[in-house]
């Protein structure tokens, strides 16, 4: 039933982007995420989740309780990403899209699940386009949106 989501108009657009940011900025975690009607896409990848709207891509790495901001190295670059967390590389590569580096950072928060941390990853877009993917991880494959 996932097949020929909506086209989607602006209101729907921006109700889906507001859902998104609620998700982000801590909601209750039920249900919140997931994927009929989504215009803007969320999936996994290999140890993460991502989300992106016409404005930003999301990693998100689940990390341990005691993972401190001086364990992390994040290298941004217009088409790539690098993410090394205690000299482990979690995500290297070509990115789906162009990213203003300036509107890029990263953020160490408290899990939405209640057990350890989230290492969160934002990359502001260059245009508002939607990515074919996100990132072709050098460790691994492609990460397609389907």
């Amino acid at each position: 039933s996932a097949g020929g989501a909506s086209g989607g108009g602006g209101a729907r657009s921006l109700t889906g982007l507001m859902n998104q940011n609620a998700a982000i900025t801590g909601g209750g975690g039920t249900g919140a995420t997931g994927g009929e009607g989504n215009s803007f896409g969320e999936g996994k990848g290999d140890g993460y989740t991502w989300s992106q709207n016409s404005e930003e891509v999301e990693f998100r790495f689940p990390v341990s309780a005691g993972t401190k901001a001086k364990y992390v190295k994040v290298t941004f670059g217009s088409k790539k990403l690098k993410v090394v967390l205690a000299g482990q590389t979690l995500i290297s590569g070509a990115l789906g899209g162009t990213v203003v580096v300036d509107d890029s950072t990263y953020t160490l928060e408290d899990a939405s699940s209640g057990t350890g941390k989230e290492l969160c990853v934002t990359l502001g877009k260059k245009e508002g386009n939607t990515w074919p993917y996100m990132i072709q991880n050098d460790r691994f494959e492609t990460t397609n949106i389907l």
